[in-house]
């Protein structure tokens, strides 16, 4: 393996058109999510939109461009507050394009030693995303051998619902209203 810095990551990003994301962590406590998160927790339930948001909005026109990006969310129950401010979150990059699968660890046993949170990029690719316990980010880790995320990206797919069917079902309360 080999430790990447972030403009190293941004080139892996830039030059990629498929972008899968595992998320297995009960929270991400970074930065840039620090106003935001503070809010929610607050009662305020801001929506993101594409031209106030850059990251929304650099998201929005490389999907339109054809780039895909997707994720699985792996959730353990009950839920932590991070983990109802990010469903929230999703239903904005949902709405510029980006696929977004959950599923509930408890779902299913394939899901039970998946603690990795990494992307794939044009699964040729594997990035480790190391984090502390708490959820700070650290650093992004290159993987040599790309074929176990291959693995487990098809097997926690496999066992995803789309983030709409997943709300509607199990977190009504956290549907936002239209933007």
């Amino acid at each position: 393996m080999t430790t990447l810095d972030l403009d190293d990551l941004r080139r892996i990003i830039q030059r990629s058109t498929d972008a899968f994301r595992l998320e297995t962590l009960p929270q991400y406590l970074v930065p840039q999510e620090e106003t935001d998160f503070a809010a929610w927790r607050r009662g305020d339930r801001v929506r993101a939109h594409p031209d106030r948001d850059a990251w929304l909005g650099e998201m929005r026109d490389v999907i339109s461009a054809g780039r895909r990006f997707w994720r699985v969310r792996i959730l353990d129950y009950p839920l932590v507050e991070y983990s109802e401010f990010e469903l929230f979150g999703y239903q904005d990059t949902a709405a510029v394009g980006q696929e977004v699968f959950v599923a509930n660890r408890a779902w299913n046993t394939d899901l039970a030693d998946l603690h990795e949170d990494f992307w794939l990029y044009d699964s040729a690719t594997a990035v480790s995303m190391v984090y502390d316990d708490e959820g700070h980010f650290l650093y992004p880790e290159l993987r040599e051998n790309v074929r176990p995320y291959l693995e487990i990206r098809d097997r926690a797919v496999r066992h995803a619902v789309t983030l709409t069917d997943y709300l509607r079902k199990y977190e009504p309360d956290l549907i936002a209203d239209p933007v």
